[in-house]
């Protein structure tokens, strides 16, 4: 099975597929801006709302020039914390650069640091995430043919996790890959609804993890994430201010558990193997394990440009625990509370 840590680092970056920096953010609440190239360029639709928030402008590509900077700051903690709160609470910064060589594609680098409140003897408790490099294509689709004035909006995301981070550093990883696609339906007024699909592969130099309760590690993780989201304050005066919440579920499948015909110590990490060789019965076995989640959220963009602030509630856990299905909207270890600004340039 998959450590509870581990487990916590693969989910971090699957939802990193929200468009570029904001990663942690809830998916649900981007606007789609311009057209894959599957498709012939074209304008949006009446429809389709645009520079909503700071995630929208992320999409866009800058008027006066083709290139944006921004920065994310968020303060996470466990909404249940324990008679020592510090080992709960944590702090993340982002600096995200995006290049725009067409309208509808942006080309982008993410660095990340996170801040512990507590750190080991010796440590800093400042930390590296994963450097990110990837591309985000947008499309719209008009839906005029199936009768309904709508646009609905796409936006395809690829992503390249190099391993800067200590935990991927400790797995030996090599690389991520991830692949997601967002799509986007105005509904009636200000409510809007859709759904987005994540597969998240990991390079690993090795299937488990080191020592004696090391367990498999993440091969791939499958996620779909359908959402709400509704803005009951629109105005150029006062800002916007939008409600969502979003359902989670994923599967992820872990690389196989070997017992080899024979394995030599050469093989395996300095001191995990006193003997020559090993024996085995040659079999191999992978587990898959199904995890559920939801974000709720409040998002506000003031009236002043490119300027967004949000509040989420998060949670993401197993649903099989103790060897059956079992659900719970509130854990005292996986569910967090989270705030964050983000401003661009």
């Amino acid at each position: 099975m998959v450590s509870s840590g581990t487990r916590r680092q693969v989910q971090l970056a699957a939802s990193a597929g929200c468009v570029g920096l904001l990663a942690a953010w809830p998916c649900a609440a981007q606007t789609a801006e311009g057209a894959a190239p599957v498709v012939e360029a074209q304008a949006p639709g009446p429809d389709v709302v645009q520079d909503r928030d700071v995630r929208d402008v992320l999409l866009k590509r800058p008027d006066e020039k083709s290139w944006r900077v921004a920065g994310d700051a968020q303060y996470r903690q466990l909404l249940i914390t324990d008679e020592d709160p510090a080992n709960d609470r944590y702090m993340l910064y982002r600096a995200q650069v995006s290049y725009y060589p067409l309208r509808w594609l942006s080309l982008f680098a993410r660095l990340g640091v996170f801040q512990r409140f507590v750190a080991v003897q010796g440590e800093s408790g400042l930390r590296m995430e994963d450097t990110v490099l990837g591309a985000t294509a947008e499309q719209w689709l008009p839906l005029e043919s199936l009768g309904w004035q709508r646009t609905l909006q796409l936006s395809h995301s690829l992503r390249a996790y190099l391993p800067t981070s200590f935990a991927s550093h400790e797995q030996n990883l090599y690389l991520a890959a991830e692949w997601s696609t967002r799509a986007r339906l105005r509904l009636v007024d200000e409510l809007f609804a859709g759904v987005r699909g994540t597969l998240h592969y990991r390079f690993n130099e090795y299937a488990e993890q080191a020592g004696p309760e090391g367990g498999t590690l993440p091969r791939f993780v499958f996620e779909l994430r359908p959402f709400v989201e509704y803005s009951p304050i629109v105005s150029e005066t006062w800002g916007t201010l939008t409600l969502g919440a979003d359902v989670a579920w994923d599967e992820t499948v872990d690389y196989p558990s070997r017992d080899p015909d024979s394995l030599s110590a050469s093989e395996l990490p300095p001191g995990t193997l006193t003997a020559s060789t090993v024996s085995g019965s040659g079999s191999s076995d992978s587990f898959v394990t199904p995890h559920y989640g939801y974000d709720l959220y409040v998002i506000y963009a003031p009236p002043v440009p490119y300027l967004s602030f949000s509040v989420s509630l998060e949670q993401a856990g197993n649903v099989v625990r103790y060897g059956e299905p079992r659900l719970y909207f509130v854990h005292r270890d996986q569910t967090e509370l989270a705030f964050h600004l983000a401003v661009t340039y």
